[in-house]
Order: structure tokens, then sequence, then C-alpha cells
């Protein structure tokens, strides 16, 4: 998932430079939680893995718990950053271009980020990982904002 939240993250911060939309820039800055909270979220289950020991008598499954606290956390970070950008766009806005690209390359993370996001809440289940369940959840919601963003540069375009 790591692999994939970097190049998602490439593919958005090209689509950026190519269209100049502030709405493409959050997308591609709330990938940057993607990848952070993917490497999180994988030191996580790797962490719950372990087996029981002297310090740890009940195994170390909370280490889940925090995984999906600061992917919390990371998301609001984010979401200060992306109301900033708004804002300073607002003020002096930039001249859009290449929508049509720019639309196609958010269109196919957007679908990237649903297989992803549907396939990590399915083995979350399976496995009964809080951590997968809820990275998968976050890639829905970034499907939904995706979505979102699609339906508003095709208003402008």
């Amino acid at each position: 998932m790591v692999a994939v939240a970097i190049a998602l993250f490439v593919i958005k911060i090209t689509a950026y430079y190519l269209t100049g939309s502030v709405s493409i820039l959050s997308d591609a800055l709330e990938s940057t939680v993607n990848i952070v909270a993917s490497l999180i979220g994988l030191y996580s289950l790797y962490i719950a893995s372990l087996p029981k020991d002297k310090n740890h008598p009940y195994g170390h499954g909370k280490a889940e718990f925090i995984s999906s606290a600061t992917e919390g956390a990371l998301i609001s970070f984010a979401g200060l950053i992306m109301m900033y950008e708004a804002i300073a766009h607002l003020l002096a806005p930039p001249e859009i271009k290449r929508l049509d690209t720019g639309i196609i390359l958010i269109a196919f993370s957007g679908v990237v980020n649903l297989i992803v996001g549907l396939f990590s809440i399915s083995a979350g289940k399976k496995n009964k990982s809080i951590a997968l369940e809820s990275g998968g959840k976050h890639l829905l919601t970034d499907t939904y904002s995706t979505i979102g963003i699609i339906i508003g540069l095709a208003l402008v375009y």
C-alpha cells in the first residue's frame, strides 16, 4: 500500500503542476497523509503481530489503535494546510489550464483509492485489524473527495 500511495501522490502532484488547480493540490497534499499513514499502519501491523512478552503480557495489539489515532491527527493537519492553500488561492487565483488531463489523472487515482480501500477494509475485517479497516475507510473518504473535485473541475471546464 505504501508503493500505491507514493505512486498516487506522484500522479496527483503531476496533475497539479499541469493544471494549477488548488483542488488538485489539496488532493495531492492529502496523499502525503496516505503515505505517512501507510508507513505507520505497516509498522503497527508488525508490532501488533509480535508475541506476548514480559512487558506486554496481553500482546501488542494496541499498536493498531495508536496507528488509527495518528492517521486521524494527520488528516486534521492536512485539512488545515488545505484551508490555508484555498484561502491563499482565493486571494490570488492561479490560471487554470489543461483541466482535461488533470481530471483524467485525478479520476484514475480515485479509482485506485476505491479498489485499495475496499480491499483494505475486507482484509481488515478478515484479520480483525482496526489499522487495515481504518486505512481502507480513509481511502474511501479520499475517493469521495476525489469525486467532488472531479465534479467541481468539470463544472469549471
